[in-house]
């Protein structure tokens, strides 16, 4: 059954049964087979900055090894939002992995040009980190270049107390999941209510959306 997201205070919005009016998304898992041409075709159409900004370089078109990531084939847990013709216009994985004997994951998130600042990659991320907990994982990793402010100023938000790391390509900042964001997340699919004006539906308190570099 899809559900239906609006804005709310906890999130990025509020759980119920129904329907919404205005212009809605779905907010959905991606298919590796069915959505591998759709997540090339939203990757094609982000600006240079954008695909910069995600992936440390220029990736349009992807290759097939990248396109296998983008649309789970690897084992990662992907999750986008579609628009009304099915066109992704956001995209979140989270790859876990297990260094030591702790489960973490790494996060990393895109939302195309036009509907960026609308509050959707706040969504994703608070989706993909409250999943990654009901998984086992208890940190996770964001490598972010240090002209992507926007990112860098929400996980600053989110996690004030994060270990950063300076490396040869970016920051990685290694945030531990709190018990509040662990709660978070809801079942999908789920309709998501695309806002008509700059409100968005972010998370209360948090900035709005972001490209973020991580792989």
């Amino acid at each position: 059954m899809e559900r239906t997201l609006v804005g709310g205070p906890m999130f990025g919005g509020t759980v119920f049964g129904g329907t919404v009016s205005g212009a809605t998304g779905l907010l959905r898992q991606a298919r590796p087979e069915e959505d591998a041409a759709r997540i090339s075709d939203f990757v094609c159409g982000l600006s240079p900055e954008a695909r910069y900004l995600r992936f440390f370089a220029s990736v349009a078109p992807p290759t097939s090894g990248l396109l296998r990531a983008l649309s789970g084939g690897t084992g990662a847990d992907v999750l986008l939002v579609v628009n009304g013709t099915g066109a992704v216009i956001a995209h979140g994985m989270a790859a876990d992995a297990s260094p030591g004997d702790r489960l973490t994951s790494n996060i990393g998130l895109v939302v195309t040009d036009r509907w960026q600042q609308h509050g959707l990659g706040g969504l994703l991320l608070s989706m993909l980190v409250g999943r990654a907990a009901r998984r086992g994982v208890c940190s996770l990793v964001l490598d972010v270049l240090p002209d992507n402010r926007k990112m860098l100023g929400i996980i600053s938000r989110r996690w004030p107390d994060a270990r950063w790391e300076r490396t040869p390509d970016a920051l990685t900042i290694r945030p531990a999941i709190t018990p509040w964001q662990a709660a978070g997340g809801w079942p999908v699919p789920a309709i998501v209510r695309l806002p008509a004006s700059q409100s968005g539906i972010r998370q209360s308190g948090e900035p709005r959306a972001a490209s973020q570099s991580a792989a």
